[in-house]
Protein backbone atom coordinates (compact mmCIF):
# COMPACT_ATOMS: atom_id res chain seq x y z
CA UNK A 1 0.00 0.00 0.00
CA UNK A 2 1.24 3.50 -0.82
CA UNK A 3 2.25 5.42 2.28
CA UNK A 4 0.71 8.77 3.16
CA UNK A 5 4.09 10.48 2.74
CA UNK A 6 4.20 9.36 -0.88
CA UNK A 7 0.84 10.92 -1.75
CA UNK A 8 0.82 14.62 -2.58
CA UNK A 9 -1.72 16.97 -1.04
CA UNK A 10 -2.81 17.89 -4.55
CA UNK A 11 -3.57 14.25 -5.35
CA UNK A 12 -5.67 13.96 -2.20
CA UNK A 13 -7.45 17.21 -3.05
CA UNK A 14 -8.19 16.07 -6.60
CA UNK A 15 -9.65 12.74 -5.47
CA UNK A 16 -11.70 14.17 -2.61
CA UNK A 17 -13.07 17.07 -4.68
CA UNK A 18 -13.96 14.71 -7.52
CA UNK A 19 -16.00 12.58 -5.12
CA UNK A 20 -17.58 15.62 -3.46
CA UNK A 21 -18.67 16.77 -6.91
CA UNK A 22 -20.86 13.63 -7.02
CA UNK A 23 -22.11 13.89 -3.44
CA UNK A 24 -19.77 11.19 -2.11
CA UNK A 25 -18.40 12.37 1.27
CA UNK A 26 -17.75 9.11 3.13
CA UNK A 27 -14.24 8.57 1.73
CA UNK A 28 -11.19 10.68 2.66
CA UNK A 29 -8.10 9.95 0.59
CA UNK A 30 -5.88 11.50 3.27
CA UNK A 31 -6.62 8.26 5.15
CA UNK A 32 -4.05 5.58 4.18
CA UNK A 33 -6.87 3.02 4.24
CA UNK A 34 -8.05 4.44 0.91
CA UNK A 35 -4.58 4.72 -0.66
CA UNK A 36 -4.31 1.19 -2.03
CA UNK A 37 -2.93 1.52 -5.61
CA UNK A 38 -4.91 -1.55 -6.66
CA UNK A 39 -8.30 -0.49 -5.34
CA UNK A 40 -10.88 2.24 -5.63
CA UNK A 41 -10.61 5.77 -6.91
CA UNK A 42 -7.00 5.93 -5.73
CA UNK A 43 -6.18 2.78 -7.70
CA UNK A 44 -7.87 4.12 -10.82
CA UNK A 45 -5.97 7.40 -10.40
CA UNK A 46 -2.67 5.53 -10.01
CA UNK A 47 -3.32 3.48 -13.15
CA UNK A 48 -4.38 6.54 -15.13
CA UNK A 49 -1.33 8.55 -14.10
CA UNK A 50 1.03 5.68 -14.93
CA UNK A 51 -0.67 5.27 -18.31
CA UNK A 52 -0.34 8.97 -19.04
CA UNK A 53 3.32 9.19 -18.06
CA UNK A 54 4.09 6.09 -20.16
CA UNK A 55 2.09 7.39 -23.14
CA UNK A 56 -0.08 4.28 -23.07
CA UNK A 57 -3.00 4.74 -25.50
CA UNK A 58 -6.46 4.53 -24.01
CA UNK A 59 -8.84 1.70 -24.87
CA UNK A 60 -12.39 0.84 -23.92
CA UNK A 61 -10.99 -2.01 -21.79
CA UNK A 62 -8.73 0.39 -19.87
CA UNK A 63 -11.62 2.78 -19.23
CA UNK A 64 -13.80 -0.09 -18.03
CA UNK A 65 -11.04 -1.17 -15.63
CA UNK A 66 -10.80 2.29 -14.09
CA UNK A 67 -14.58 2.60 -13.76
CA UNK A 68 -14.81 -0.83 -12.12
CA UNK A 69 -12.38 0.32 -9.41
CA UNK A 70 -14.46 3.45 -8.81
CA UNK A 71 -17.70 1.51 -8.79
CA UNK A 72 -16.59 -1.18 -6.35
CA UNK A 73 -15.34 1.39 -3.87
CA UNK A 74 -18.54 3.41 -4.24
CA UNK A 75 -20.60 0.29 -3.60
CA UNK A 76 -18.58 -0.76 -0.54
CA UNK A 77 -17.83 2.58 1.11
CA UNK A 78 -20.51 5.12 0.24
CA UNK A 79 -24.24 5.55 0.49
CA UNK A 80 -24.40 6.40 -3.21
CA UNK A 81 -25.99 3.34 -4.80
CA UNK A 82 -24.49 1.67 -7.86
CA UNK A 83 -25.88 -1.51 -9.39
CA UNK A 84 -23.59 -4.52 -9.92
CA UNK A 85 -24.40 -4.41 -13.63
CA UNK A 86 -23.01 -0.87 -13.86
CA UNK A 87 -19.57 -1.78 -12.50
CA UNK A 88 -17.00 -2.25 -15.26
CA UNK A 89 -19.53 -2.19 -18.09
CA UNK A 90 -20.38 0.49 -20.62
CA UNK A 91 -23.95 1.07 -21.68
CA UNK A 92 -24.67 -1.35 -24.49
CA UNK A 93 -25.74 -5.00 -24.93
CA UNK A 94 -24.62 -5.95 -21.41
CA UNK A 95 -26.04 -2.78 -19.80
CA UNK A 96 -29.22 -1.81 -21.60
CA UNK A 97 -29.72 1.48 -19.81
CA UNK A 98 -30.61 4.93 -21.10
CA UNK A 99 -29.88 7.98 -18.96
CA UNK A 100 -30.72 11.65 -18.66
CA UNK A 101 -28.52 14.34 -17.08
CA UNK A 102 -30.51 17.48 -16.47
CA UNK A 103 -31.49 18.87 -19.86
CA UNK A 104 -29.05 16.61 -21.70
CA UNK A 105 -30.18 13.23 -23.03
CA UNK A 106 -27.09 11.17 -23.96
CA UNK A 107 -27.17 8.70 -26.86
CA UNK A 108 -29.19 5.53 -26.40
CA UNK A 109 -27.31 2.49 -25.12
CA UNK A 110 -27.37 0.88 -28.59
CA UNK A 111 -25.14 3.66 -29.95
CA UNK A 112 -22.67 3.90 -27.06
CA UNK A 113 -20.14 1.16 -27.98
CA UNK A 114 -19.48 2.60 -31.46
CA UNK A 115 -19.43 6.20 -30.20
CA UNK A 116 -17.00 5.40 -27.40
CA UNK A 117 -14.70 3.43 -29.70
CA UNK A 118 -14.66 6.36 -32.12
CA UNK A 119 -13.90 8.74 -29.24
CA UNK A 120 -10.98 6.54 -28.11
CA UNK A 121 -9.50 6.35 -31.60
CA UNK A 122 -9.82 10.09 -32.24
CA UNK A 123 -8.47 10.93 -28.79
CA UNK A 124 -5.42 8.66 -29.09
CA UNK A 125 -4.57 9.86 -32.59
CA UNK A 126 -4.82 13.54 -31.65
CA UNK A 127 -2.85 13.21 -28.41
CA UNK A 128 -0.06 11.13 -29.95
CA UNK A 129 0.29 13.57 -32.84
CA UNK A 130 0.06 16.84 -30.92
CA UNK A 131 1.13 16.19 -27.32
CA UNK A 132 4.34 18.21 -27.69
CA UNK A 133 2.21 21.25 -28.56
CA UNK A 134 -0.18 20.55 -25.67
CA UNK A 135 2.80 20.29 -23.31
CA UNK A 136 3.91 23.86 -24.07
CA UNK A 137 0.78 25.73 -25.17
CA UNK A 138 -1.90 26.33 -22.53
CA UNK A 139 -4.53 27.39 -25.06
CA UNK A 140 -4.00 24.32 -27.24
CA UNK A 141 -4.06 22.10 -24.16
CA UNK A 142 -7.33 23.64 -22.96
CA UNK A 143 -8.89 23.21 -26.39
CA UNK A 144 -7.91 19.54 -26.58
CA UNK A 145 -8.70 18.56 -22.99
CA UNK A 146 -11.92 20.58 -22.78
CA UNK A 147 -13.36 19.39 -26.07
CA UNK A 148 -12.59 15.69 -25.52
CA UNK A 149 -13.78 15.87 -21.92
CA UNK A 150 -17.13 17.28 -23.03
CA UNK A 151 -17.45 14.78 -25.86
CA UNK A 152 -16.87 11.93 -23.38
CA UNK A 153 -19.43 13.34 -20.95
CA UNK A 154 -22.01 13.75 -23.69
CA UNK A 155 -21.62 10.10 -24.69
CA UNK A 156 -22.02 9.22 -21.00
CA UNK A 157 -20.77 5.69 -21.64
CA UNK A 158 -21.24 4.31 -18.12
CA UNK A 159 -24.32 3.87 -16.00
CA UNK A 160 -22.51 5.70 -13.18
CA UNK A 161 -19.11 7.29 -12.62
CA UNK A 162 -18.89 9.31 -15.84
CA UNK A 163 -17.93 12.56 -14.12
CA UNK A 164 -15.16 10.98 -12.08
CA UNK A 165 -13.98 9.10 -15.16
CA UNK A 166 -13.89 12.28 -17.22
CA UNK A 167 -11.81 14.00 -14.56
CA UNK A 168 -9.43 11.04 -14.41
CA UNK A 169 -9.05 11.27 -18.19
CA UNK A 170 -8.36 15.01 -17.90
CA UNK A 171 -5.45 14.26 -15.58
CA UNK A 172 -4.31 11.34 -17.72
CA UNK A 173 -3.83 14.04 -20.37
CA UNK A 174 -1.99 16.20 -17.83
CA UNK A 175 0.38 13.34 -17.00
CA UNK A 176 0.88 12.55 -20.70
CA UNK A 177 1.84 16.20 -21.30
CA UNK A 178 3.96 16.49 -18.14
CA UNK A 179 1.63 19.07 -16.63
CA UNK A 180 0.43 19.58 -13.04
CA UNK A 181 -2.79 17.98 -11.84
CA UNK A 182 -6.02 19.80 -12.59
CA UNK A 183 -8.35 20.27 -9.63
CA UNK A 184 -12.13 20.38 -10.15
CA UNK A 185 -13.48 22.18 -7.06
CA UNK A 186 -16.79 21.06 -5.59
CA UNK A 187 -17.49 24.24 -3.59
CA UNK A 188 -21.03 25.35 -4.50
CA UNK A 189 -20.34 28.30 -6.80
CA UNK A 190 -17.39 26.60 -8.50
CA UNK A 191 -19.38 23.40 -8.96
CA UNK A 192 -22.08 25.45 -10.68
CA UNK A 193 -19.49 26.84 -13.09
CA UNK A 194 -18.43 23.27 -13.87
CA UNK A 195 -22.02 22.19 -14.51
CA UNK A 196 -22.74 25.25 -16.66
CA UNK A 197 -19.61 24.56 -18.71
CA UNK A 198 -21.28 21.40 -20.04
CA UNK A 199 -23.65 23.56 -22.09
CA UNK A 200 -21.16 24.22 -24.90
CA UNK A 201 -17.68 23.32 -26.09
CA UNK A 202 -16.59 26.96 -25.81
CA UNK A 203 -17.76 27.11 -22.19
CA UNK A 204 -15.95 23.89 -21.30
CA UNK A 205 -12.73 25.05 -22.94
CA UNK A 206 -12.97 28.30 -20.96
CA UNK A 207 -13.52 26.29 -17.78
CA UNK A 208 -10.45 24.17 -18.51
CA UNK A 209 -8.43 27.33 -19.14
CA UNK A 210 -9.31 28.45 -15.61
CA UNK A 211 -8.31 25.09 -14.15
CA UNK A 212 -5.00 25.17 -16.06
CA UNK A 213 -4.24 28.68 -14.78
CA UNK A 214 -4.97 27.55 -11.21
CA UNK A 215 -2.66 24.54 -11.63
CA UNK A 216 0.17 26.81 -12.73
CA UNK A 217 -0.29 29.31 -9.89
Amino acid sequence: MTSISAVSNRTIQFLNESNYMEGIHEIDYANPTFQDPQKGHFGAFTLSQDAGRNHTPLSVKILRTWQALLGKEQQEQSGDHIDDREIGHIRGPSLQKNVRIGKHVPPSYERVPALLQCWVEDFNEDLAKNHEIYTKDDEAFANFAGSYFLRFERIHPFGDGNGRMGRLIANYISAYCNRPLLIFPAEYSLRNRYIEAHESEEAMINYFSQRIAEARS
